[in-house]
């Protein structure tokens, strides 16, 4: 009975976590919860109850799935890295991710839309929600690499050296952060326009090699994206305005 109590009790802290802070706990949770459709980057200010109850899922089984998960092997600690680190990672990392598939993309984009748009009209509207989305990823990733994150630093400088804190340009961390957070949600939904409009990144029967290559580096951009979005979303941003709202305390 005692293991019915534990195993009750592991399940009711479950259900009431944050989609985004499990995730944030161990990354490999993230496969499951993409497996169900549930958003952990941009919608993971949700409790697992809440989504499971939205995708009509058993919370007892998606926690047996996410434990399985987060067991297979190790995976990078970003939840226990420090913030000027993470912050330099995402840049590394994910910017320059994003910097490179951008272009790349959208030469594929063009020459599959000249070759296929009469006989395949959705790519118009996957080549407008794709226009909209990389030229506001240019834009943020931008605003994050000269005004967001070099204010993250010196606030992890100021947190370590006890030096008094400027007020940025931009008001506060929490105020940009703001911003970053609804560009982000934008961010999600062209994302998502783009996989239902290619039928979940499915090519059709008559596409060219081409075609096909799109379709699978669309669907690997979007899984990077979640990702990227993630880290700031779960992570980096909380503990940021956690951060500030701590030196100005003091």
């Amino acid at each position: 009975m005692q293991s019915n109590g534990r195993n009750t009790d592991l399940l009711g802290s479950f259900t009431e976590q944050m989609v985004g802070a499990v995730v944030a706990a161990n990354y490999r949770a993230a496969d499951v919860f993409t497996k169900y459709g549930i958003d952990y980057c941009c919608g993971g200010q949700v409790s697992v109850g809440q989504a499971c109850a939205e995708k009509g899922l058993d919370p007892a089984a998606l926690m047996d799935e996410v434990t399985q998960a987060e067991q297979s092997g190790p995976v990078a600690a970003y939840n226990q890295w420090g913030l000027d680190f993470l912050a330099d990672y995402i840049v590394n990392q994910h910017h320059a991710y994003t910097k490179t598939m951008i272009p790349r993309l959208a030469a594929m984009m063009e020459a599959v839309i000249a070759a296929h748009a009469e006989s395949h009209p959705e790519l118009h509207a996957i080549d407008a929600n794709w226009q909209a989305v990389s030229g506001e990823l240019v834009m943020h990733m931008q605003k994050e690499e000269l005004m967001l994150f070099p204010y993250i630093k010196r606030l992890v400088r100021s947190s370590q050296e006890g030096d008094s804190l400027p007020r940025p340009k931009f008001g506060s961390a929490a105020e940009l952060i703001e911003l970053m957070e609804d560009e982000h949600q934008s961010t999600g939904d062209q994302l998502a326009a783009i996989e239902e409009g290619s039928g979940g990144f499915a090519p059709p029967e008559d596409a060219c090699p081409t075609f096909q290559a799109l379709y699978r580096y669309l669907e690997e951009f979007q899984a990077q994206t979640k990702e990227h979005v993630h880290l700031e979303n779960n992570i980096l941003f909380p503990k940021t305005i956690a951060l500030e709202a701590q030196q100005k305390a003091h």
